[in-house]
């Protein structure tokens, strides 16, 4: 499915993706949700995701194989 600047897609009720503009290299698009729908971009939902990891302490399974691999050497 193909749409020009200014047509857009509905998913529901609720959510409207619109084509804002369209140049050689780059495709503008809007999002019209309702409040409660979080829209974000799936490389910045990803890093959020990566950094939430990150930041958990180690568990006691690591910690353990850790400690092994430490004595080995």
């Amino acid at each position: 499915m193909r749409r020009r600047a200014g047509e857009s897609i509905r998913i529901g009720d609720d959510i409207e993706i619109q084509v804002i503009e369209v140049t050689p290299t780059r495709v503008t698009l809007g999002i019209v949700a309702p409040r409660e729908i979080p829209v974000v971009r799936s490389e910045v939902r990803l890093t959020r995701e990566q950094n939430r990891a990150a930041a958990e302490p180690p568990g006691m399974d690591s910690l353990t194989l850790l400690a092994r691999a430490l004595r080995l050497r």
